[in-house]
C-alpha cells in the first residue's frame, strides 16, 4: 500500500514541489519567471535556450490561460465549474482540453483502482483541503492556527459513495465535446494532472519555435527538454530534490536530501504535504496532521478514527 500511495503522490504531484535545477542563467538561457497561474500562487518557469524564446513563452503563457479557463475551479465561468454546478442528465459542452483532461484522469482512475481519483472534489471540500480552506487553517510561521472541525466517518463514507468518475459519461457529438453526469453531487477536481498536462503543452511549443534547450517547471512539474547547454557544449542537467521537511533550527530552508542528472527530454515531479495541510485539535487534545492525499477509504492519508476521534495512525506520507 505504502508503495502505490507513494506512486499515485508521483502522479498527482497537487501542492508544491521540491525539484531544482541548477545553473541555468548561464550559458545564453533566456530565464521567464511567473508567480501566479492558473488563478493561484501556483509558479510557473521557463529557461529557453533559442533566437524566438520571448515568442515561445508568450504562446506558453496563452495555452496556460486557455487551460485555466477551461479547468479552474475559481473562474465563475469555466468549463469545469459549470460541469460542477450543472444537474444531473444534462450534458455540459467543454472545450477538448477539459474533455482530454478528463479521460486522462478516469484512465489513471482504472490504472490505480481507485487510489488517483478526479472526482474527490467533494471529499477534498469535505475535509477542508480545497486550496481556500488550506490557506485559512494552514498554521502560520508563528505556529498559530485554527482548527476546524472534521467530518463524521459516516459523513465520509456517505461522500465517498459519489466520488466517482464512472458517473460521468465523456461523448464527442457533432463536433462538440460532453460531459455528464449521472448523480447531479458528482464533482470534477484535475488539480492532480492539471500541472502536467501544462507541462506537456508546454513542451510541445518548444519544438515549433526553435528552442533547443529548455527547462519547463510548474510548481515542482519539471520537464527537461535537450541536454544542458555550458560553454559551448551539451551535458546532463543536474537536478536537486528538496527535502520535505526544514532542517534543524530553519523554518523554510528545506536543503536538498538528493542529486541526479538527467540527458534531457525527461520530466521529475514531486509532490508532498509540507504545503497543503493544517492541523486539527481532537477531543483529548491530541494534534492531528492532516495532509491533502486522501486515500480510497475517503479519509486523508495517515489519520484515522479511533475510541471516538480522530487520530494520526502508522501509515502517512511525506512526499
Amino acid at each position: 500500500m505504502k508503495k502505490l500511495l507513494s506512486a499515485i503522490c508521483a502522479i498527482a504531484a497537487a501542492a508544491f514541489a521540491g525539484i531544482a535545477s541548477f545553473g541555468c542563467a548561464a550559458a545564453g538561457y533566456t530565464v521567464f519567471y511567473e508567480t501566479a497561474v492558473f488563478s493561484s500562487d501556483i509558479a510557473f518557469s521557463a529557461k529557453l535556450l533559442g533566437s524566438r524564446a520571448e515568442n515561445a513563452y508568450e504562446r506558453m503563457k496563452h495555452v496556460l490561460d486557455e487551460i485555466d479557463a477551461q479547468v479552474s475551479l475559481t473562474r465563475a465561468n469555466s468549463d469545469l465549474k459549470r460541469f460542477n454546478d450543472a444537474d444531473a442528465n444534462v450534458p455540459v459542452k467543454v472545450g477538448k482540453i477539459c474533455y482530454d483532461m478528463f479521460n486522462a484522469a478516469a484512465e489513471y482512475y482504472t490504472a490505480t483502482d481507485g487510489a488517483f481519483n478526479p472526482a474527490a472534489a467533494p471529499l477534498i471540500e469535505l475535509w477542508h483541503v480545497d486550496a481556500d480552506s488550506i490557506a485559512q487553517y494552514r498554521p502560520d510561521i508563528d505556529g498559530t492556527y485554527i482548527s476546524p472541525e472534521l467530518p463524521s466517518p459516516t459523513e465520509a463514507a456517505a461522500v465517498l459513495e459519489y466520488c466517482s468518475p464512472r458517473l460521468v459519461t465523456a461523448e464527442v457529438t457533432d463536433g462538440g465535446y460532453y460531459l455528464t453526469k449521472s448523480d447531479a453531487r458528482v464533482k470534477l477536481d484535475f488539480g492532480g494532472v492539471a500541472k502536467g498536462y501544462a507541462v506537456d503543452a508546454c513542451v510541445g511549443i518548444l519544438e515549433e519555435y526553435d528552442i533547443t534547450s529548455a527547462l519547463i517547471d510548474i510548481s515542482g512539474n519539471a520537464y527537461f527538454y535537450g541536454g544542458y547547454v555550458s560553454g559551448g557544449g551539451r551535458g546532463d542537467w543536474r537536478v536537486g530534490v528538496a527535502s520535505p521537511r526544514p532542517r534543524a533550527g530553519q523554518t523554510l530552508s528545506r536543503g536538498y536530501v538528493c542529486a541526479f542528472t538527467s540527458r534531457g527530454d525527461e520530466s521529475a515531479v514531486t509532490s508532498g504535504d509540507y504545503n497543503r495541510y493544517y492541523i486539527h485539535d481532537n477531543a483529548d487534545g491530541e494534534k492531528v496532521f492532516v495532509p491533502h492525499i486522501i486515500g480510497k477509504n475517503g479519509v486523508p492519508v495517515g489519520v484515522e478514527f479511533s475510541d471516538g476521534r480522530w487520530v494520526n495512525g502508522g501509515e502517512h506520507v511525506i512526499s
